[in-house]
């Protein structure tokens, strides 16, 4: 298994010990620390907008939906209101000049 340590060979350890020190010392000279610290940022950054592009695409679907349901209601209110008018004006009409009548036109 991984912690056995009585069948690894200690020499062939601290030589691959060493190598990997050395590797790690040739690639820190040429990465950027800071650059690191930067990609770790962007990414998060990333992560962030993601998540407020997700809320603000749900928020926008919901307007909709709301502009939606408020032009129902308003094509209604509009039928209803014309209907009443025209109704008042016939009844208005007819009272003014008797044996007449007269309508609205349909919107």
């Amino acid at each position: 298994s991984n912690f056995d340590f009585t069948a690894m060979d200690m020499k062939e350890a601290q030589s691959r010990l060493q190598s990997l020190k050395e590797q790690q010392e040739r690639l820190s000279k040429t990465i950027n620390r800071k650059v690191v610290g930067m990609i770790a940022e962007a990414e998060s950054q990333y992560e962030d907008l993601k998540k407020k592009r997700e809320v603000v695409t749900r928020d926008k679907e919901k307007i909709e939906a709301v502009i939606k349901e408020l032009d129902v209601k308003k094509a209604d209110a509009l039928h209803r209101t014309w209907r009443k008018v025209n109704t008042d004006f016939g009844s208005i009409f007819s009272t003014l000049l008797p044996g007449c009548s007269a309508k609205l036109e349909p919107p």
